[in-house]
């Protein structure tokens, strides 16, 4: 289990800069957080119970600080590919609106017990995975810029938004400010480059499959929205096997993207 309160005050005897009120201003807002999880898993509490130490440590910073608490979230890549039974369209609609009013309201009410209050950075991660997706570079720009006009006509103020070019830093020159035939024809570019520079080529992803839990659970994850997302693009004209085969193919290609780390340089 995590610290307790009482176990964190008895742990600040040795960092007397901690004091009572930042202890109980960090929980109080870890709190506000873990209301907002999604508990999809029967142990979904005694994870969270597990990460809490964590947690407190980052968001303790922040509050000895007294700047407002700053959160990322990888997501929001685009609409699904299934257009049949799935989505309507390739823009946000009301799913998005909800999920933003969502993290909206997470940051208002950490506002109500910590007046400098907190912000989320959404960072898409659609032009990570979208060519393995049939969801087009026009369309992953679309997606995210309607997204953005979203929540600044909704006033969903506590929320900013991020792109790759904001936090890796490209050696080919790109303008301040992106536009859709920019972003287009700099969209292979930028996955060329995250993967050449973060990507792990030594990686065994069937031996992290087998041996991580948590690597298992993310690959069964992606092999069930695949089978789902791409049936009506890649279903046709195979059997069953061997669309499965391939969705197996793509749902190890999403998980050997998602392991980026830094290259080191000899």
């Amino acid at each position: 289990m995590g610290l307790t309160l009482e176990g964190r005050l008895s742990a600040c005897t040795i960092q007397p800069t901690m004091d009572a009120k930042v202890i109980q201003t960090s929980s109080a807002i870890l709190d506000i957080v873990f209301d907002y999880a999604l508990n999809k898993f029967n142990d979904s509490v005694e994870r969270l119970s597990l990460g809490r130490p964590n947690f407190l440590a980052v968001i303790d910073r922040f509050v000895l600080a007294g700047t407002d608490v700053k959160m990322c979230l990888p997501a929001f890549p685009f609409k699904s590919a299934n257009k049949i039974e799935k989505v309507f369209g390739i823009l946000p609609d009301k799913a998005e609106e909800l999920a933003l009013e969502r993290l909206n309201s997470m940051c208002a009410r950490i506002k109500d017990v910590y007046p400098p209050g907190a912000k989320i950075t959404i960072i898409s991660d659609g032009i990570t995975y979208n060519d393995l997706l049939n969801i087009s570079d026009r369309e992953t720009w679309a997606y995210g810029e309607s997204l953005r006009s979203m929540a600044q006509e909704k006033g969903f103020s506590n929320i900013g938004f991020a792109r790759l070019k904001d936090l890796v830093k490209f050696r080919i020159p790109l303008p301040e400010k992106m536009e859709e035939i920019t972003y287009v024809a700099n969209a292979t570019n930028f996955r060329h480059y995250l993967f050449n520079q973060f990507g792990k080529d030594d990686i065994d992803i069937d031996h992290e499959i087998a041996t991580n839990p948590d690597t298992q659970m993310t690959y069964l994850g992606y092999r069930r929205f695949l089978e789902s997302d791409l049936r009506y693009i890649f279903g046709h004209g195979r059997s069953n096997h061997s669309y499965k085969r391939g969705v197996r193919y793509l749902a190890k290609q999403m998980l050997i993207r998602g392991y980026l780390a830094p290259k080191q340089r000899k």
